[in-house]
This record gives structure tokens, sequence and C-alpha cells, in this order.
């Protein structure tokens, strides 16, 4: 409990789960730069043809992943996108160069700042992986719901512009569940490789492994049937300013 009062980022940690109990992924905030530089690469590569390029960093935590990305894209408009109130302010508080913003992620914000080229969902997806390793978990339908992950990943896929990719790395659910019946495909050429620890089928239920996923997804068409609802019918009406 002192941890707490020593350390102000375990605290923001601690009300942001306590102010948005059903719409937290993983409450670990700890990132750190150029965390993922081969599927920022591929991403690069796969983007190489289209400009100009918006990208959102989806659960950006204190802004290193938006700060990365602009090493990799430097004449995109990057937006970070963070939940946690007091990261957010620390990374409207950095310098990064090039056009970038940050945002809460709300989903009528995210959308009115999109759509976008790729969004990034870097160890967002998840919850306590060291946890459900340490513990063995079986079933983790209570722990983290496959809807709960399922409504956003739909959400910030349907924020893409065709040709836009989706980058998830490190969740505990399969993508390809979540996007069933929307107009994606897996990039195989790229990030395609054994998961980094277990995943769990829309159950709940633990999968065997190892489980070779997709981690890169690209939008290959618009949607001609309605796209997905916001998920802010599993979340509280208000929750934070933009």
């Amino acid at each position: 409990m002192l941890r707490l009062f020593r350390e102000p980022r375990a605290w923001s940690e601690l009300v942001t789960r306590t102010l948005f109990p059903s719409r937290i992924h993983q409450d670990n905030s700890f990132t750190w730069p150029d965390r993922y530089p081969a599927l920022f690469t591929a991403a690069q590569t796969l983007l190489a043809d289209r400009a100009p390029l918006r990208i959102l960093s989806f659960g950006c935590s204190s802004g290193e992943e938006v700060q990365s990305l602009r090493h990799y894209f430097p004449d995109a408009v990057i937006v970070g996108a963070e939940i946690n109130a007091s990261l957010l302010r620390a990374c409207r508080e950095r310098e990064v160069e090039g056009p970038t913003l940050f945002i809460s992620s709300r989903d009528e914000v995210i959308q009115a700042h999109g759509p976008f080229d790729a969004i990034f969902c870097m160890a967002v997806f998840t919850r306590r992986p060291h946890e459900v390793e340490t513990r063995d978990m079986r079933d983790i339908s209570r722990f983290y719901p496959f809807d709960r992950f399922a409504a956003w990943a739909r959400f910030l896929a349907s924020q893409l512009t065709p040709g836009g990719l989706l980058i998830v790395e490190h969740a505990l659910y399969r993508v390809e569940d979540a996007l069933e019946g929307l107009p994606f495909r897996p990039v195989l050429t790229h990030g395609f490789a054994p998961a980094k620890g277990p995943r769990f089928d829309p159950s709940g239920m633990r999968l065997a492994s190892p489980q070779l996923i997709a981690r890169i997804f690209s939008r290959t068409a618009l949607a001609s049937t309605r796209e997905p609802e916001p998920p802010a019918s599993l979340l509280p009406s208000k929750y934070g300013e933009a």
C-alpha cells in the first residue's frame, strides 16, 4: 500500500482502475521506447506507398510509443490515445516532433480524429499477463472477458481506412476471433510467429500452446454492412475530458 503513496504512477493506475472498471484492459502502464522495432518496421514497409499517413497509438501510456513511431513515420500525423488522466497529462508535456496529438481514449473522441491508416494496440488487449502465467489460469472469462476485448478491437477496426493496418501485440485473445465477419485479412509476411504467452478462445478457455498468430491485419475494403457498434454501451456514459 505504501507504494501507492510513494509512486504517483502506481496511484494513477489505481485511480484509473477505480474510475473505469469496465473499460480497463491492461492496468499496468509500464513501457519503454522503441519497444517493438520489428513490428514498427513491418508497418513502415507495408505502408510505404501511402501518404500522408494518419496513425493511432491506442493505449499510449506516457507517450514513449508515439515518440518512437515518429522515427519510423516522420511525416505522419500521429495520435496517441490514453485512458489514464495522469499519463495523458504527461503525454501532452512531452516534446514530440511533427504533427502529434494526445487525446483521451473515448470512442467518440477517437472517431473524431480518424480515420487512420494504422492503429497500434501494443500490450493493451491483455490483463496482467504475468499473473495469468504464474497462476496458470485456464479460464479468464471473468478475469478479462472476451466481449470487452472484442468490442474495442471491432471498434478500432472500424476506424481504419481501406488497406489500413491493425497491429496488435500481447493480446490474451486472438484478434481473428474478434474480427470475424469483418473485411480483414491477416498479414502473413510480417509478424506471423508463435504467440508470446497463452491465448484463450472466446469462451475464456485456454488454448493449447504454442499458438501461431498474426499480429498485423489489413482492412481489405469498406464494409458494406453495418459497422460495429462503438463499445460505449459497455461503458459509463461519462468518463473524463477529451
